[in-house]
């Protein structure tokens, strides 16, 4: 018994206690976020007084006010654009296609056609004025069952055939072709048209006559 307790007292039960971790150090934070966590937030004081709160919500009324007016004037400003549009769309089969190669294209016709968005109208007007430059300077004799062909027979010992070939084939393309033509191929075919009648009426220019 004298040697068991002598053995029991050289045991040792106790448990050796864990060192406690160290917590780390939170990492560094932001300048504007060690701010806003910190007790300066509890400060504010958004205690407005009645004048205040009436002139804040005039000024939020005003700006949306302001904001419903604008797109409903903008939405007046399409809906009257349309409506110009549709007025000064052209009805191309009220107009006779003789008259116009007797009397010209005016400038006030074809800018209805490009107003309007009908670039296949005026393709065919800059056309018939191409007949009328053409006749005008003798190279071609008009007539209303001619057909294309016809007028290049008429044009094949003349150096404007080239030019005049390719924009009769811009002209039957949107005009019978019914391609679809947008503003800026518009605007190349009537370059064609422009520069070949400019071309005609200096080549067949009649001299004045002296006095």
């Amino acid at each position: 018994m004298d040697r068991r307790e002598e053995l029991i007292k050289e045991l040792d039960y106790t448990k050796e206690e864990e060192e406690e971790e160290e917590p780390e150090e939170d990492a560094e934070l932001p300048a504007w976020l060690k701010w806003f966590s910190s007790d300066e937030t509890d400060n504010w004081d958004f205690d407005l007084s009645k004048e205040s709160t009436i002139t804040i919500l005039a000024v939020l009324l005003s700006a949306l006010s302001f904001f419903i007016y604008r797109m409903l004037d903008d939405v007046n400003l399409r809906k009257r654009a349309r409506e110009e549009e549709e007025e000064d769309k052209i009805d191309f089969e009220d107009i006779e296609e003789e008259v116009l190669v007797a009397k010209g294209v005016s400038l006030t016709l074809l800018q209805r056609a490009e107003n309007s968005g009908q670039f296949d109208v005026a393709v065919r007007l800059l056309y018939i004025q191409l007949l009328k430059e053409l006749q005008d300077g003798g190279l071609i004799k008009y007539r209303r069952d001619f057909s294309n062909r016809d007028y290049q027979n008429q044009l094949r010992a003349s150096e404007f055939l080239p030019d005049f070939r390719e924009v009769t084939a811009d002209y039957e393309r949107f005009w019978y072709g019914k391609y679809f033509i947008e503003r800026l191929g518009y605007r190349l075919v009537h370059r064609k048209f422009i520069t070949l009648n400019a071309a005609i009426k200096a080549a067949t220019a009649k001299p004045d006559a002296y006095v």
